[in-house]
């Protein structure tokens, strides 16, 4: 009987296997594939970021991993022992991090252990990748020496520091600036692939094709200025440097199409020296603007008509008393009775707050609805997130409003802007009145083809009159000339400008800082026909110098001079007596690049001597013709740029690797390193115009 039993499970046992196998051979097929294979997600190779011309600002490169799959069906073992030693003297030619008997030994240990997913080398570049392809025994391909290529996307960013808050970080869950506001635009549409299950609950590519292919992102063509970035940062991280200030920003806007040309954030680090783009404080800190808000105060009293510029008010000894409270004047002694057009020139505190509780304090809400019909208590709306909303009163009483917060706000206190905010609001004084919305991306493109296009927007039409918008750029322009806060600054500039200086003490929870202080300076220039605004503000210098026309408004002069020298758009002609003097005498040229001379000299029907090819030349004016003789720049040497303008000094000398420092206008006359001298000795040169 036992026997019997055994016998019979012994017949059940193999009538079940026989069952397993055949007829439910494709349900148990089905499972084993559901468990050893899946459908993987495949990201796409996300779009790039340009700058407006051309220059590339983020991307992703290509790494590649190589993995060796020991128990690939195609290997084989004769050949494999046989190019085995060549193979790890290649390998250990091109990654030196382990010799060739340290890799021979590792990938006989991985075959041993039949790993199918052994990892040789990590992240090499596309190049290295094209190149092992040729090495031995991997160059017979993926199925017969079992070596697989993985490619991962990881984002650089070609030019670093420049810029890079606002450009972003592409990581996932801490995205910011562009990277985030253009995400789904620049991350594409993803693929998917066929992973099989090996060893070690580890999944590779069951093959090279895909189920469904990845749709690669489009790329982004920012309103970035690669060259004008750079000089702003630079501008600032020398003052930031010199003042041991906390953090500062600097933002340059296009005035009639509100596109962000540069915009640097930079922070002091606190471990090293130095400062980096931590945060973007243009667009997320909310400030007390200070004495840039005053712009707003004479606004509001030109268009009610209730002052005049030639009126005047007087500020006394400097100092007035509002419930006890007392405001005064940066001036000692004060200004005594003054216009209203030196009440902002001067940035008088007194005058302003006098004006303002004069005419405003019965009627307080009169105040609050124009600053409001300025666009000002609204965000501009941009897509990089992280804009602060402003903080401006919209009905009196509301929050902590008090007695005080009248003439407060005239000055800038009490009120809350992000420095972006600030600056739209005086660009649309410079755009005739018209409030644009700051824009940090152009277009999108794809494989080279605008797919969309975006355009200006207009916020508000019209700010305030134009008869008080005329008052407002004449205000402005005194505050950069003889009288005025940075009179200075800009005493000696080819250019106009119209601007306005801020200096306001730092808050903390329980009232200010008592030597702390926020300077700032905000403007547009050429003043007359503006091309560009630009605001700087810099926070708690600590050198002692904390006005914004000593701080800020030397930043602004910096990137404004470096602008005015490259884009001869913006030069009045400034020196029409070569042309319009004695008519029988030829000009005096400038030496410099030939295809520009020789463009002018036949534009002008002057005749020419030339006996060489030199792309350089140095002109020589004779008794009827210019004589053009060549100028060799030799490589790895300092340039002979003396005779030339600042436009082709510049070409040279920064195409040299030289950092460059101007002073003057016109010509060059000296040079602080003599030309021949070899460049790897020198980092700076200085050149003097005349």
């Amino acid at each position: 009987m036992a026997f019997i039993a055994f016998a019979l499970l012994a017949f059940a046992i193999f009538g079940k296997i026989l069952w397993i196998q055949f007829a439910q051979a494709d349900q148990w097929a089905e499972h084993a594939q559901s468990i050893e294979q899946r459908t993987q997600d495949i990201e796409p190779t996300r779009g790039q970021i340009y700058s407006t011309d051309g220059s590339l600002l983020a991307t992703s490169v290509p790494v590649y991993n190589l993995y060796w799959d020991s128990k690939a069906t195609g290997i084989d073992s004769v050949t494999f022992v046989t190019e085995l030693d060549s193979l790890c003297l290649q390998l250990s030619e091109k990654f030196p991090d382990r010799s060739p008997s340290e890799y021979r030994m590792d990938l006989l240990e991985a075959k041993r252990l039949g790993k199918r997913y052994y990892r040789v080398v990590k992240k090499m570049s596309y190049t290295d990748m094209k190149e092992l392809k040729t090495f031995s025994f991997i160059k017979r391909g993926r199925h017969r020496s079992g070596f697989i290529f993985e490619r991962i996307d990881i984002r650089k960013k070609p030019f670093g520091e420049l810029a890079s808050r606002t450009i972003g970080i592409d990581r996932l869950g801490s995205r910011v600036g562009l990277e985030l506001a253009y995400n789904e635009e620049l991350a594409g549409k993803t693929g998917k692939q066929l992973m099989e299950r090996i060893a070690g609950n580890v999944w590779k590519p069951a093959t090279d094709e895909y189920i469904e292919a990845p749709v690669d992102g489009v790329d982004i063509i920012s309103s970035i200025d690669v060259h004008l970035q750079d000089v702003a940062s630079n501008e600032l991280n020398n003052l930031l440097r010199k003042h041991n200030a906390e953090w500062g920003t600097v933002i340059l806007m296009e005035v009639e199409t509100g596109y962000i040309r540069a915009i640097a954030n930079l922070t002091r680090n606190q471990d090293e020296e130095g400062y980096s783009e931590t945060y973007n404080y243009g667009i997320g800190q909310s400030i007390e603007t200070g004495s840039t808000f005053k712009l707003a105060s004479l606004i509001s009293l030109l268009e009610d008509n209730h002052v005049d510029l030639t009126d005047s008010v007087d500020t006394g000894d400097g100092v007035v008393y509002f419930y006890d409270e007392p405001m005064s004047d940066s001036h000692e002694g004060g200004y005594g009775k003054i216009s209203v057009e030196q009440v902002f020139e001067k940035s008088s505190n007194v005058g302003t707050a006098i004006l303002v509780d004069r005419y405003y304090k019965d009627q307080p809400q009169k105040f609050l609805d124009h600053l409001t019909a300025m666009g000002l208590r609204q965000p501009l709306g941009i897509r990089l997130k992280g804009e602060k909303n402003p903080f401006i009163y919209e009905k009196v009483r509301e929050g902590n409003w008090s007695g005080l917060s009248l003439t407060q706000m005239s000055i800038g206190y009490e009120v809350q802007q992000t420095p972006l905010q600030t600056l739209a609001f005086y660009n649309a004084i410079a755009n005739g009145g018209t409030l644009m919305r700051p824009q940090f991306v152009e277009s999108l493109t794809r494989n080279g083809k605008t797919i969309e296009t975006n355009d200006p927007i207009v916020l508000q039409e019209r700010i305030c009159s134009r008869s008080t918008l005329k008052k407002t750029w004449q205000m402005m322009q005194g505050v950069c000339e003889e009288g005025g806060t940075a009179d200075y600054i800009f005493e000696d500039s080819p250019y106009r400008v119209a601007g306005k200086t801020g200096t306001a003490k730092i808050a903390y929870s329980g009232g200010y800082y008592k030597n702390r202080y926020r300077a700032s300076f905000v403007g547009f220039f050429p003043a007359e026909n503006p091309k560009y605004s630009c605001i700087v503000v810099v926070n708690d210098p600590r050198s002692g110098v904390y006005y914004g026309s000593a701080i800020a408004a030397p930043v602004f002069k910096g990137l404004a001079d470096k602008i005015y020298a490259t884009q001869l758009e913006l030069h009045d002609n400034q020196e029409p007596e070569l042309l319009l003097g004695d008519q029988s005498k030829l000009p005096v040229s400038r030496s410099g690049a030939r295809e520009d001379l020789e463009r002018v000299f036949a534009g002008l029907a002057i005749p020419t001597s030339d006996n060489n090819e030199s792309p350089w030349i140095e002109t020589s004016t004779k008794e009827d013709h210019v004589a053009l003789g060549a100028r060799e720049q030799a490589r790895g040497l300092i340039p002979n740029v003396v005779g030339m303008g600042l436009q082709d000094a510049l070409y040279l000398l920064e195409n040299a690797g030289l950092q460059v420092e101007v002073s003057g206008y016109g010509t060059v006359k000296r040079q602080s390193v003599p030309a021949g001298a070899a460049i790897r000795n020198h980092r700076r040169i200085r050149i003097e115009l005349s």
